[in-house]
């Protein structure tokens, strides 16, 4: 078990969209903590709020967002209280992300070794007479690092002239040329075939690991989260439902949306027929009689008590379940 103190450590963190047709309720007293060199999986069907989790500690929300309760902490400052100045002195050269679609979070119309170089020129603090040559020499290494072969001639390339897996390894070297103590991968993958897909997350995990760099890697393909994460946070319409070590989680699912998430996700030993989808849909976040567990409606094990009462993950628990009843008693619960 990693004994380090935590580097991030979010604590009964809430976050709202104020909309026209309602509020939407989309996070609600999220804990989560991780530790330096430590990958921590987010794991969840689209809707769940991975990404609006990690767009409101970077405070790139959307403007509708409010933040109604809880902190962020990353090396001792509340990024939730940090003004914009400091967040984006942040973004890049301490927190970093990897979006979903890099052909859209590139700029398609420059070279993508000058935009590695805009990222050393913001947050490096470089200096020198030779400040160019070393910006393009650190943009040549950055495209070495992510394997990207003749990085010399790739670093003038432009985005639409690489394939999907490139230029996903182009965003991987953006996000990383500041070695940031913390890297948040929202959906890495997405688009990629599957051996570009292992090789990419291949790579994130690699480096992450000489680097000990702490990672949170946000997917909704738990079988992809279990090759690479140490611990897994499993999220259902804006709560966090189950939190434990990898090995933990799929060799005791404790939480009834745990379970069936393993049970709709193909391995290596599924057949078709065993496989068997979630039942119903996420509830509407804009509901003003949500009820407690909002898993509770799509949940064969559901009482009055679940619609009633919100259970709550304890983050002191190493396999902590937010679930009145669960599918699995731990000996010290």
């Amino acid at each position: 078990m990693n004994t380090q103190p935590p580097l991030l450590e979010v604590h009964d963190f809430s976050l709202e969209f104020r909309t026209r047709s309602g509020t939407v309720r989309a996070l609600e007293a999220i804990h989560l903590t991780l530790r330096k060199g430590e990958m921590l999986g987010l794991v969840g069907e689209s809707g769940s709020g991975k990404s609006v989790l990690a767009y409101a500690m970077l405070g790139i929300s959307d403007r509708a967002a409010r933040i109604t309760g809880g902190t962020a902490m990353y090396g001792g400052m509340d990024l939730l209280q940090a003004d914009e100045s400091t967040l984006a002195d942040l973004r890049g050269r301490e927190i970093s992300m990897i979006f979903q679609s890099p052909r859209t979070a590139l700029n398609p119309i420059r070279p993508v070794g000058l935009q590695i170089e805009d990222v050393l020129r913001r947050h490096a603090a470089a200096r020198g007479p030779d400040l160019g040559q070393s910006l393009k020499q650190r943009a040549v290494q950055a495209l070495r690092e992510v394997a990207i072969s003749d990085p010399e001639r790739r670093v003038k390339a432009y985005p639409f002239e690489m394939s999907g897996g490139m230029c996903q390894r182009v965003m991987i070297a953006v996000a990383l040329a500041c070695r940031p103590g913390l890297l948040i991968a929202d959906e890495p993958t997405t688009g990629l075939d599957v051996t570009t897909q292992a090789a990419v997350m291949d790579l994130i995990a690699g480096l992450a690991k000489e680097r000990q760099m702490a990672t949170i890697f946000i997917t909704h393909d738990l079988a992809l989260a279990a090759d690479h994460c140490d611990r897994i946070v499993v999220m259902h319409a804006g709560h966090a439902v189950e939190a434990a070590p990898t090995a933990q989680l799929f060799a005791a699912p404790r939480h009834p949306y745990t379970a069936r998430l393993m049970t709709s996700t193909p391995n290596a030993t599924s057949s078709v027929a065993s496989l068997q989808p979630v039942p119903g849909n996420l509830p509407d976040l804009r509901r003003n009689d949500l009820p407690g567990c909002r898993f509770a409606e799509r949940c064969e094990r559901a009482a009055d008590r679940c619609r009633s009462e919100r259970p709550v993950l304890d983050p002191a628990q190493d396999h902590a379940v937010a679930c009145w009843f669960p599918l699995q008693e731990l000996a010290h619960v």
